[in-house]
């Protein structure tokens, strides 16, 4: 049996106190052995009784296989930025994911650390750190050190629009939505010059 056992015990136990006949009819499905493991992870996704990382890795075992994130999404009946999220999880350096395992580093830190993709960095930045590591800012500070913040006055000033078509580069965390950052600041910084120069030039001209 493959998915079902706590069911079918429950029936077991109703028949066995009379609650349902002994020739209850129950209908069941017969899966092709090759869908087992992902009926098996369905379940344990829609009772939430699997551990974060163990769906992590059931994730990209199906992403390995060839499916989509949508595909992973409609099949277990998720959002696809669930999906997205467990997937950078799982790109993280072994070392963090055995870190949580064991207790070294939180849920919440080891989303953080998915700021970038280079293991070396992530390792660097476990290392600075005393264990365990529970605090995902302190993870966020090291990891973009040389970055702006998006709310910075400055970046305010000059806009992200304006930044980004000057050929700069922002760093998403796919865990905060409010959570942008700035690759460039001397982009930022030139462009406030330019537009203050604009701004005083106008200013003379009238």
């Amino acid at each position: 049996m493959v998915a079902g056992g706590r069911r079918h015990a429950a029936l077991k136990s109703l028949a066995k106190s009379g609650a349902i006949a002994r020739d209850f009819a129950v209908p069941c499905q017969i899966i092709e052995s090759g869908d087992a493991s992902e009926v098996s992870l369905a379940e344990n996704v829609q009772r939430v009784a699997m551990d974060a990382m163990d769906e992590v890795d059931a994730f990209s075992a199906l992403a390995d296989a060839g499916q989509s994130v949508d595909d992973i999404a409609r099949r277990f009946g998720i959002g696809a930025r669930h999906v997205e999220q467990r997937l950078a999880l799982a790109a993280l350096s072994p070392k963090i994911k055995a870190a949580y395992r064991r207790g070294d580093v939180t849920l919440d830190a080891a989303r953080a650390f998915c700021l970038v993709d280079d293991h070396s960095k992530q390792e660097a930045v476990f290392k600075s750190l005393s264990k365990p590591i529970t605090h995902s800012g302190s993870v966020r500070s090291q990891l973009m050190q040389g970055r702006m913040r998006h709310t910075d006055r400055l970046a305010r000033f000059v806009g992200l629009e304006a930044y980004e078509v000057a050929g700069g580069t922002l760093k998403r965390d796919l865990f905060e939505t409010d959570g942008v950052y700035v690759d460039d600041p001397a982009l930022i910084n030139k462009l406030a010059h330019d537009r203050l120069d604009a701004v005083r030039n106008d200013a003379l001209s009238q």
